[in-house]
């Protein structure tokens, strides 16, 4: 309770006190001068009973009029705490509890008021959003009470540094933003505020003894006040401040309408993946794998596609970050795969099918059931089936990827490191877990015969693999130079549009029968393609 509440409640109480003494001495007063006129006579004739009834009316007046005067005080003050209640309550509805800054309906509020007057005075209208990074890990390591004293104090430093003319909000957990109207030969001052916000937000703190330092990402948007809405202009900052954070830049980025148009196509795609999962669109594609001292075909690696019915063939590219940032990447991976599994299943028996497992699906502690279970379900022998992996995932968590790799080659499945030379390898690991095939990225393929690097790098991985007694298969093979230098540097496997693109099942089908044609050599049947 506040203390004008309080002291308004005091004065209401004496006044109460107050009015019931003064009602008793007006009716005592009246009912002893009743008592007094009782038996008055004037010249012989009797007047109490008239006097006893005009006491009696008094006394009925004048108790009315105190009670009302009563009731007045009491319809005043209710009014008045009626009034204070309100008040409470807006400031409840508009104000963060934990910083005493606006929250999510106060910043729209106020800052809509703030653009009315940027409006009138044909200034801009500038929103600074700003999220703090690893708040959750404050929390998690020293405390809630801890986490919520660190926003009291970025609050305050805030509001020191900004002043008194932005609008700053507490809009969520560890989301803030700013409003503040700027002319146009003003405008650079955004950067300055922005660039102060991260400093301020940013600082070292010292709690008890501990040193709490957070990080922050910002995202600015601007527009004239008078072509704006609030929530518009706030969603555009937002986005910014999402591209800053995705892109862990840490200066302030600007809102372009590149950065809408590019959230609007990922939430299409997401839809659209969504869609496509629940109607089949998504089919595996094989692309041929060959023996390069032989030409002979020896596998295919799958390769997701997603057959949309407006936009045609979308490639992984574009699918398959947004699938693995909506959590359906193992959803998705599993279905293309069984589906792969089920076409090749009555192959030729010499044929291996390789198949990507994403990062994301590597964390999972299932991951070998779920495919042993689809092998069991499509038919597929576990001997012709190759997981390939990346080194960076692998080895991430070196001791749940050792468990799965385990498991997988238990059940006889052959194992592939993807991308090897792109990441953090370390030869013990390499050592340790048992592969079967090492896979060399493309990128060091493309300019294999441009740059001394990239030859020197094959030909050590090949070594490495002979002493390990692994085949090296090389991928990007694009042209017949390419194709002869990675067999002069001693590769035994390889894959490229050299060879072939990846093809639907039944084109893969066609491949495959035409090795029949005597006329045909290995190599020449599977570049035609």
């Amino acid at each position: 309770m506040t203390s004008s509440t309080s002291s308004r409640l005091i004065k209401a109480r004496r006044d109460a006190v107050v009015l019931a003494v003064l009602i008793t001495a007006v009716m005592l007063l009246i009912w002893n001068g009743s008592a007094f006129f009782h038996n008055l006579r004037i010249g012989g004739q009797e007047f109490g009973p008239e006097i006893r009834l005009a006491s009696t009316a008094l006394t009925l007046n004048v108790a009315l009029i105190l009670f009302g005067w009563r009731r007045y005080v009491d319809l005043q003050h209710e009014a008045e705490m009626r009034a204070e209640h309100e008040r409470r309550a807006t400031v409840l509805a508009t104000t963060d509890t934990i910083t005493g800054l606006y929250n999510r309906k106060g910043f729209a509020d106020r800052a809509g008021i703030l653009c009315a007057a940027a409006r009138e005075n044909g200034d801009n209208l500038v929103i600074i959003s700003f999220q703090i990074h690893r708040f959750k890990a404050v929390n998690d390591q020293h405390g809630y009470e801890t986490g919520d004293r660190l926003l009291k104090t970025i609050s305050v430093s805030l509001a020191d540094e900004l002043g008194p003319d932005a609008v700053l909000a507490r809009l969520s957990g560890n989301e803030f933003a700013v409003a503040l109207a700027l002319k146009n030969e003003d405008m650079a001052r955004a950067d300055v505020l922005a660039d102060a916000v991260l400093r301020t937000v940013t600082r070292p703190l010292l709690f008890e003894e501990k040193i709490i330092q957070v990080g922050a990402f910002a995202g600015i948007a601007t527009a004239l006040a008078a072509d704006v809405r609030i929530p518009d202009l706030l969603r555009r900052a937002d986005i910014a401040m999402d591209h800053a954070r995705s892109g862990r830049v840490a200066r302030p980025v600007w809102f372009d309408d590149g950065m809408e148009r590019a959230l609007i196509a990922h939430g299409e795609i997401e839809q659209g993946i969504r869609h496509g999962l629940e109607y089949g669109q998504f089919v595996p594609y094989f692309e041929p794998q060959v023996d390069l001292q032989t030409g002979e075909i020896v596998g295919f690696e799958m390769l997701a596609r997603w057959i949309h019915p407006l936009s045609g063939l979308i490639g992984p590219d574009v699918f398959i970050p947004v699938a693995e940032e909506i959590g359906l990447i193992g959803r998705l991976s599993e279905h293309v795969i069984a589906e792969a599994l089920r076409e090749a299943a009555s192959w030729d028996p010499k044929i291996k099918i390789s198949v990507n497992i994403s990062p994301f699906q590597l964390a999972d502690g299932w991951l070998a059931q779920r495919i042993v279970r689809t092998l069991a379900d499509t038919g597929f022998p576990a001997e012709r089936l190759v997981i390939e992996v990346t080194e960076s995932s692998l080895f991430a968590d070196i001791e749940l990827a050792r468990t799965i790799v385990t498991s997988l080659k238990n059940q006889g499945i052959r194992l592939a490191l993807d991308d090897f030379g792109t990441g953090f390898s370390s030869l013990s690991h390499l050592r340790s877990l048992p592969f079967d095939i090492i896979k060399i990225d493309r990128s060091f393929v493309t300019n294999i015969n441009a740059k001394r690097e990239s030859s020197a790098i094959v030909r050590a991985v090949t070594t490495l693999a002979g002493a390990l007694r692994v085949p090296v298969c090389v991928e990007g093979i694009e042209n017949e130079e390419s194709y002869r230098t990675v067999v002069r540097l001693g590769c035994q496997i390889g894959q490229g549009w050299y060879f072939g693109k990846p093809m639907p099942a039944e084109q893969a089908r066609d491949l495959l029968a035409s090795r029949d044609d005597p006329q045909a050599s290995p190599l020449r049947i599977a570049r035609k393609a």
